[in-house]
């Protein structure tokens, strides 16, 4: 992606961050409601819809039974909350930053250009909470070669994304958490202060680090689907991932682009992005040739 359509993209948030809610299972609701054409449709519909397996989950079954009608509007799914809502400050970055010539290798990133980053940072009610269990948690912070907001924020994770306005496509490039690693590293290994970390990961953090895939990737959803009006999400496999970001060694987990996408509804393709096809990257256009190249990709417009 190009540093103009990034910082176009940028802008799009208020004051460069905004909040966002999740609890568990809300990806369900929102991709019931991002899939419908009409305010209104028929329980039966969705049934035989994509995205029917959604409506398995306990959380759907028990709203829909309550519900009591044989349709459901838009509105319905939009106020269907959970007790259990966590809060979290969405901020945007890039990746690499813009003074620096992107490295593909280095940085994986599928063709030429930057991503940008979707970063999702904890409230600051999460940190007051963090401040009462270690008072020195700012001197664990992940590194700085991965894109956290900085600027006062503690990111959870983050999704770095490449996508086109004309095509309304959208390619999910990777999503990653440093503070879950950082966290069960200093209960490890920081001697004088682990009996903090242990309490503030099992009172604080647990649930949240259990969840934390799915948190991130709704989080990324909603924001592209909402915000920016896309209507095809891509995803990388496992395999095709390592080939197309040029992965060599530290793989990220398997079940990241396996398991996590086939919850969501995506669908493994051999048709990747319009706008990563239409490359000018011989070596992209080649793989695009082979079978065993896939994406997984969540379709909107069916």
């Amino acid at each position: 992606m190009d540093q103009d359509t990034i910082s176009f993209v940028r802008s799009s948030l208020s004051q460069g961050r905004t909040v966002f809610y999740d609890f568990p299972d809300r990806y369900a609701f929102m991709l019931l409601e991002a899939a419908m054409r009409e305010d209104e449709v028929e329980i039966s519909s969705l049934k035989k819809g994509p995205f029917r397996s959604l409506l398995k989950k306990p959380i759907v079954r028990d709203f829909l039974g309550a519900h009591g009608r044989s349709v459901v509007r838009r509105k319905d799914l939009q106020s269907a909350w959970s007790g259990e809502v966590q809060a979290y400050r969405l901020t945007l970055g890039n990746w690499p930053r813009f003074e620096e010539k992107p490295d593909q290798r280095w940085d994986q990133i599928t063709r030429r250009g930057w991503n940008l980053v979707l970063q999702l940072n904890f409230s600051m009610s999460h940190t007051r909470e963090l401040e009462k269990f270690v008072p020195t948690w700012r001197d664990h912070i992940g590194t700085p070669y991965h894109p956290i907001a900085g600027k006062g924020e503690l990111t959870l994770a983050w999704a770095r994304i490449d996508l086109d306005l004309e095509t309304r496509e959208a390619l999910i490039e990777e999503i990653q958490s440093d503070w879950i690693q950082d966290v069960a590293y200093n209960v490890e290994v920081r001697s004088n202060e682990v009996e903090r970390w242990k309490e503030y990961q099992r009172e604080c953090l647990k649930p949240i680090a259990k969840r934390w895939p799915d948190t991130i990737l709704t989080a990324a959803i909603w924001f592209l689907v909402q915000e920016i009006g896309i209507r095809s999400l891509f995803y990388h496999t496992f395999e095709s991932g390592q080939k197309l970001k040029q992965i060599g060694a530290n793989l990220p987990p398997r079940s990241i682009y396996t398991d996590l996408p086939r919850r969501f509804c995506f669908e493994e393709t051999h048709n990747g992005p319009l706008f990563i096809r239409d490359t000018a990257r011989k070596e992209l256009k080649a793989l695009f040739t082979d079978p065993l190249t896939k994406w997984f990709v969540l379709e909107l417009d069916h």
